[in-house]
């Protein structure tokens, strides 16, 4: 099955808003993550090296600041994907439709995907994928299960964008969305890791697997 341009198009943007989302999260501090009141002492020693711990102080809650806000952007910007792929699974668009995406919902969807399962399990534990046209209930499956996770962490994500208090304590429900959410990053990074090695293992196999969902490829 070929993928509708559109489809190709948020998949990749999709694809590098989540890299570069999850690149700036590791590298990132959050403001109010650790709310500590500073205490300064009575005596103070030399207001020179006071001024220039002060101005690296500044310019490193500067640095913060452009990183988390890269970070809150890129957030809405998936949420924003998420919600048009959500969309287009309404439509007749090839490829896009809901059924697509979440073949066990049917009968006959999980029929099939139980038929590619138990015929291509022992290829999987060697390394071997079947070609695209033969492993389509598992391809949608997997494709469906991301976007179900990818919605979570959009979710959270906003959650969080509208409930964070970037200068003193969380809630206890902000600090209960917040674990969820790291934990449904480290879920995903995970899961990418596993597709990643799946089209590699595609490729291995002589499937043209990128062309099927690269951008206007023929």
């Amino acid at each position: 099955m070929n993928y509708a341009n559109p489809i190709r198009v948020l998949h990749s943007l999709l694809a590098l808003c989540l890299l570069s989302q999850i690149a700036i999260g590791q590298l990132m501090d959050v403001p109010g993550e650790h709310h500590v009141e500073a205490e300064v002492s009575a005596l103070s020693i030399a207001n020179e090296a006071m001024a220039d711990e002060d101005h690296q102080s500044n310019a490193h809650a500067e640095e913060e600041s452009w990183m988390f806000e890269v970070h809150e952007f890129l957030g809405i910007s998936i949420a924003a994907l998420i919600m048009m792929r959500l969309a287009l699974a309404f439509t007749n668009i090839p490829g896009a439709h809901w059924r697509n995406l979440f073949p066990w919902f049917s009968k006959e969807g999980r029929n099939r995907l139980q038929d590619e399962i138990k015929s291509q399990a022992s290829g999987w534990k060697q390394g071997k994928l079947a070609a695209p046209e033969n492993g389509e209930s598992v391809a949608r499956s997997a494709h469906g299960l991301m976007l179900l996770i990818v919605l979570a962490m959009a979710a959270t994500g906003v959650t969080l964008f509208f409930g964070w208090n970037e200068h003193g304590q969380q809630t206890e429900i902000i600090h209960m969305v917040g674990e969820a959410h790291e934990f449904i990053v480290i879920f995903l990074e995970a899961f990418i890791v596993l597709h990643i090695l799946a089209v590699v293992l595609h490729m291995r196999g002589g499937h043209s697997i990128i062309n099927r969902i690269r951008p206007f490829a023929k």
